[in-house]
């Protein structure tokens, strides 16, 4: 009981940290934001979209482009119940980090322990994007409680031998492609993974087959009554072996994933990386433990966490940290992993170190980046608010 006490703590405290000026920072919103709030709001109240379509699986906002269910849905939902406004719309985000919290610490119990949820969550909660992601009504964050639930199902099936876990996974993969678009690039690559994971086991193979499967079928089917919505825009020539290997590698460009960030400003404050540079030694010392140690679920993760982007190969923007939120929670457990391989007064320091680290990334991200960007948020906060009330 006192265990479920401290998520629920961790839950109430991670809100606190992430609403805070959830409804001025970033100074403005993209069109984007515009289209998942209309859409949700208009759904929440009649069951119909712009578009006049009633429950539609992809919504089409006019102004923007196709629109994932996940979000759009979750977003209604929460519309529903606390009505509309912009800190409602953008707590959304919220709600999916709150939700992977809960979720490690099932997996946590199941394969680690209860120090491993502490420290795994502080590490899931400094890293930069999540703050920014959270402040963000987008679907890109929406991912991570699905890749979190598809580990805890393959760690309970190692527990309990269960076939039924093996097909719940496939199910979190599965809906997951519907969560975001960039994920379409992401699971076929986590599913061959798993199937990997499994040695050559049949049985295994075809329950986790008979979860993920469906819901390729019926996003292919989708296809024909939703055009554009299931590759997006997506039309580049295919690319040469060089520029494919140039565009996956850059995904671990050190300088990308610890310094810079994502090269937008939607997506970056330009002053921090993807991940705090001060989680850096661990998460090498982590890769370095699950290679000795070669324990069969940790090398999957290990394997996930290299692996899963190598599709995006094929898209030519480089840099974009907000299509890597998969990466996340591959990243909190390995660098956990890697806080646990070394002597305890050390790991007091790099906790010391990442506070520091976080604290000016928070800094700065609350109450400087808004002057900074300014300019570049042309729809203002105020223009949504005076907008959004006439829709009502």
């Amino acid at each position: 009981m006192k265990k479920i006490l401290v998520v629920i703590l961790f839950c109430f405290l991670s809100f606190l940290l992430l609403f805070y000026k959830i409804g001025t920072v970033p100074p403005g919103i993209n069109g984007d934001e515009v289209g998942i709030g209309h859409n949700a709001y208009l759904i929440s109240k009649n069951l119909t979209d712009e578009n006049n379509n009633f429950l539609p699986l992809f919504v089409f906002a006019k102004d923007s482009d196709w629109k994932q269910p996940v979000t759009v849905y979750t977003t209604a939902l929460i519309f529903r119940i606390f009505g509309p406004s912009l800190p409602a719309l953008r707590a959304t985000s919220i709600l999916f980090v709150l939700a992977s919290i809960v979720i490690f610490y099932f997996l946590a119990k199941e394969t680690f322990n209860f120090k491993f949820f502490i420290v795994g969550t502080l590490i899931l909660l400094t890293v930069p994007i999540i703050m920014i992601q959270s402040h963000l009504a987008l679907e890109n964050i929406a991912v991570l409680p699905f890749i979190f639930f598809w580990l805890l199902m393959l760690a309970r099936y190692e527990g309990l031998k269960k076939p039924v876990y093996l097909f719940l996974g496939g199910v979190a993969l599965g809906v997951s492609v519907y969560s975001y678009l960039g994920m379409r690039l992401i699971i076929p690559v986590l599913s061959l993974i798993t199937l990997i994971h499994f040695r050559r086991n049949l049985k295994k193979s075809i329950h986790f087959l008979l979860g993920v499967l469906p819901f390729f079928a019926f996003l292919y089917v989708a296809n024909f009554y939703y055009p554009g919505a299931v590759v997006g825009h997506y039309n580049a020539p295919f690319p040469s072996i060089n520029e494919f290997l140039l565009r996956y590698l850059s995904v671990f460009d050190i300088s990308f994933l610890f310094l810079k960030g994502d090269i937008t400003s939607y997506h970056s404050t330009g002053k921090a990386g993807m991940f705090l540079i001060a989680s850096l030694p661990i998460f090498i010392i982590g890769i370095g433990k699950i290679l000795k140690e070669k324990k069969p679920f940790e090398m999957l993760i290990l394997w996930s966490f290299f692996l899963s982007p190598i599709l995006f190969g094929l898209v030519p923007e480089i840099y974009r940290a907000s299509r890597l939120l998969a990466l996340i929670p591959f990243y909190t457990i390995i660098s956990t992993i890697g806080f646990f391989a070394v002597p305890k007064k050390i790991g007091i320091v790099v906790l010391i170190l990442m506070a520091a680290n976080y604290l000016f990334f928070a800094r700065d991200y609350w109450y400087d980046y808004s002057t900074r960007v300014k300019g570049r948020f042309p729809l203002t906060i105020e223009h949504y608010n005076e907008d959004f009330t006439k829709k009502q």
